[in-house]
């Protein structure tokens, strides 16, 4: 845990340094400190939230293992928030950014909510020991299952991002307009997406099914959490119920409850070529539009400046994360560091293919940065301790 906080770590200071340009600055030193802002933009300000959210899960979590929860609570929201305030103290010298103490309070605030989270995951805790015993009731035992669980959680959060609900009548009739002219005119329907939709839904059951214990409802299970991401598509911010995902995310549970009596072996198997067809689709299919656009090679250059940026991330990292945990579920413990060699190389080569060849796919950037969430996506559950 205390490998992945300083990973992270590093990527929130890449990502708010950016580019890394430097000068001195033509306002006082620390002159932020004392200015408030004209204007407040509200989705930046969330996404200063959720961004030290994970940052304040993981060290808390680490922190639990030598204090108690309420401390390394507090500990944790003491060192975002430095961290968050020495960011923008260098911020001043870099004139593409600008410096702010909201973005602190933000950013401490994202802390703490990552630490109050960490709580659910911590067995002395109240609320984390009423979790954890529905969890031991309802799935298997050790960390990788908690690795799978966490990508079902990741797939979760990439659907319904920004998180902002509105129960305003005007955006549920948005969010449900292109379902309905899509029904008055089917020929506008996009076949690609509902490949993608149904391949997906699939693998994430077959990833449920390997997770859950034999005698646990583990479709029943999926199916709500399946529900509660159509379900959000109308009520967050942002999102839109289309009925390529209706067709697809019904199509991909109708096959994984066809499949589920498949030996153990063939629903991992099932489930990282359904992954893996489900991202080569998503990866070739047109995004709108007729202009191409070059290759990119600068990491991360926009995935840290918008919700857009941010749920790329989660969109990228939750499929391979469940190829990586099917195949290491489905492999003999002598074969993991092979595969994971194996696995890396050809992740690396064949993500990287996809998203030269997009230089040619209308609407669509190949980006050096999907290379490298893929990877990365890849190797975490070969990360997660063996069990004894």
């Amino acid at each position: 845990m205390l490998l992945a906080t300083f990973a992270y770590t590093l990527l929130i200071l890449y990502g708010s340094l950016y580019p890394f340009r430097w000068r001195w600055p033509m306002a006082p030193l620390f002159g932020f400190v004392h200015e408030w802002p004209s204007h407040l933009d509200k989705a930046d300000m969330l996404q200063n939230v959720l961004v030290y959210a994970p940052f304040g899960l993981m060290l808390t979590l680490w922190l639990a293992g030598f204090l108690r929860h309420i401390s390394a609570l507090l500990l944790c929201t003491v060192m975002g928030t430095a961290l968050s305030f020495g960011i923008e103290s260098l911020q001043q010298f870099n004139p593409a950014r600008v410096s702010s103490m909201v973005d602190v309070a933000m950013n401490a605030a994202g802390t703490a909510f990552g630490g109050m989270l960490a709580g659910f995951a911590l067995r002395h805790t109240l609320s984390g020991s009423m979790l954890l015993r529905l969890r031991d009731r309802l799935f298997l035992h050790g960390a990788l299952v908690n690795a799978g669980l966490v990508t079902i959680g990741i797939w979760i959060l990439s659907q319904t991002s920004p998180l902002v609900p509105s129960l305003d009548v005007g955006h549920a009739r948005h969010a449900l307009s292109g379902l309905y002219h899509t029904l008055l005119a089917p020929q506008t329907m996009q076949s690609a997406k509902v490949v993608v939709y149904a391949l997906n839904t699939a693998a994430l059951a077959m990833l449920t099914l390997m997770l859950a214990r034999p005698q646990a409802p583990a479709l029943r299970l999926f199916l709500l959490a399946l529900c509660f991401v159509l379900a959000s598509k109308v009520l967050v911010i942002s999102r839109v119920l289309s009925l390529e995902a209706l067709l697809g995310s019904v199509s991909g549970f109708v096959a994984a409850c066809v499949l589920q009596r498949a030996p153990r072996s063939w629903l991992a198997a099932l489930g990282i070529v359904l992954a893996a067809a489900g991202f080569t689709v998503a990866e070739m299919s047109p995004d709108g539009g007729a202009f191409t656009a070059g290759f990119n090679w600068i990491p991360f250059v926009g995935q840290m400046r918008s919700f857009t940026g941010l749920e790329n991330i989660l969109e990228l990292l939750w499929p391979f994360m469940a190829i990586g945990c099917l195949a290491r579920m489905a492999l003999p413990r002598y074969r993991h560091i092979e595969a994971l060699v194996i696995g890396s190389v050809l992740v690396c080569g064949g993500v990287f293919l996809l998203e030269w060849q997009q230089q040619w796919v209308p609407g669509r950037y190949g980006d050096i940065t999907q290379v490298l969430l893929c990877v990365v996506g890849w190797t975490i559950p070969w990360m997660v301790r063996e069990e004894s």
